[in-house]
């Protein structure tokens, strides 16, 4: 069976390092057991794209592992997006995104060793709409057109956030939902003896770039955008993996969606939906 490293230096550094490096050798053995199970799915210019993308493409591989594992059927082909789950006729099509930190003013930068910062949330965000949109506006509606992708299917895009910077530092209230929904900062009110009397988060239904534009982060409240079923979330990568397949999922349905995806069909970490303007959640880990 082909492995999934290869002996040739890689263009992305961390899977030259992931490959070669003693100290890693535990997470390289991971990813090839992964690979072994993700063979029958992989696209036939997978292998070269690892060497070049390498975070996305263990996402895809992380994810399709994780649906595997809890006892899905998976198909996949090169025309359509990454994951396709057939349920009494109904196509359920997962795509799956690795953003970047960005390149220009709205990028979302490094930490400095030996200092401190807010964490950019803001920023943040702009990035998880940004791949949202990509996959949206370009990709979903371009396989609508083309047929591959039927006005009944149901379709989910799947973020993980482990390329950018700080994405880890979480509330309670994931980014990816506050990216979605117009939930802002937590905001703490104090009393005069310095108690918390009352917590809560401030409305916010956008975020501004550097240039002075604004990108909404209220989309599921949107009808534009009824064609996303629901946002998958994870901030998996090697070197950071919970024991259980999928435990670190944060699945938001979208409340507007077209083709509503079943409550409780994927079962793996938390689960988010909004009922009677109330957000609720369910966690499906150890269960």
């Amino acid at each position: 069976m082909t492995s999934f490293f290869c002996d040739e230096a890689a263009e992305d550094n961390e899977y030259n390092v992931i490959r070669d490096e003693p100290i890693f050798s535990q997470d390289k053995a991971f990813i090839e057991e992964m690979w072994s199970e993700y063979k029958p799915y992989a696209d036939r210019h997978f292998l070269l794209e690892s060497r070049k993308n390498f975070k996305q493409r263990i996402w895809e591989m992380y994810l399709t592992c994780s649906l595997i594992a809890k006892g899905f059927s998976i198909t996949s082909d090169d025309k359509g997006p990454d994951i396709r789950i057939l349920k009494e006729g109904v196509a359920i099509w997962i795509e799956a995104v690795a953003p970047k930190a960005g390149k220009k003013n709205d990028a979302v930068t490094k930490l400095q060793d030996r200092t401190t910062r807010r964490v950019p949330d803001d920023p943040i965000k702009l990035r998880y709409r940004s791949a949202i949109e990509e996959k949206y506006n370009k990709k979903y509606k371009k396989y609508l057109l083309d047929k591959i992708i039927q006005p009944n299917d149901c379709y989910i895009i799947a973020i993980n956030g482990s390329a950018i910077p700080s994405a880890r530092r979480e509330i309670e209230i994931p980014k990816i939902i506050r990216s979605v929904l117009p939930f802002g900062n937590e905001t703490l009110r104090i009393n005069e003896e310095y108690k918390v009397v009352d917590r809560y988060y401030q409305y916010q239904d956008q975020v501004s770039k550097v240039s002075g534009s604004s990108v909404s982060t209220d989309i599921f409240l949107n009808n534009q955008y009824d064609g996303i079923s629901a946002v998958l979330y994870s901030c998996v990568d090697v070197l950071n993996r919970p024991q259980e397949f999928g435990d670190d999922f944060v699945l938001l349905h979208n409340p507007l969606a077209k083709n509503k995806l079943e409550r409780g069909f994927i079962k793996l970490g938390r689960e988010y939906w909004v009922e009677k303007s109330i957000l609720e959640y369910t966690n499906w880990v150890n269960e």
